[in-house]
């Protein structure tokens, strides 16, 4: 199990790295929210559509959870009360995936129990553009993130090679 959490963090903490840069364009574009307490504030829709797919590319089978408090008591509780939120689930191990809590004075990444009490799930009240929306933006991401890994592996096996030619130490 401990092997297990490891290897979401690991692949949580690769993607928030991804994303950082791309947090920033987007809050470029969309201007940052009024009294931004970071950079991942208002992309936890977009981010967590993201790291679903990168999960599944990963072959764990993961979902989208979101909470709304209007009408309800679910989102993230956060210090100041419960905010609306999204975020990952993984199935085997359950596990909830968060790369932006951060958000709420968090940690950046968290991947804990699907009890863990911060989380409560509820529906996703997102319009259906911001739906559309986080659709687009991962599949204009996936391309990028699966390019990310062929030009690493590429560079250690030039890496590699060049240690092995004694080119480069």
């Amino acid at each position: 199990m401990a092997e297990d959490s490891a290897r979401l963090e690991r692949i949580a903490g690769e993607v928030r790295a991804f994303l950082v840069p791309h947090w920033a364009e987007w809050h470029r574009k969309a201007g940052s929210p009024e009294g931004q307490h970071s950079l991942s504030e208002g992309t936890c829709g977009r981010s967590s559509r993201f790291m679903v797919e990168v999960l599944r590319e990963a072959g764990l089978k993961a979902r989208m959870a979101f909470g709304c408090p209007i009408g309800c008591d679910c989102g993230f509780c956060a210090p100041e009360g419960t905010r609306g939120h999204a975020w990952a689930v993984v199935r085997d191990p359950a596990r909830i995936v968060d790369i932006t809590a951060d958000q709420f004075g968090d940690a950046p990444v968290i991947v804990t129990g699907v009890d863990d009490p911060r989380y409560h799930e509820g529906h996703d009240r997102a319009d259906p553009e911001w739906i559309e929306n986080r659709e687009r933006v991962m599949q204009r991401l996936m391309p990028l993130w699966r390019a990310r890994g062929l030009n690493a592996d590429k560079a250690r096996a030039s890496d590699d090679a060049m240690r092995q030619t004694g080119e480069r130490t």
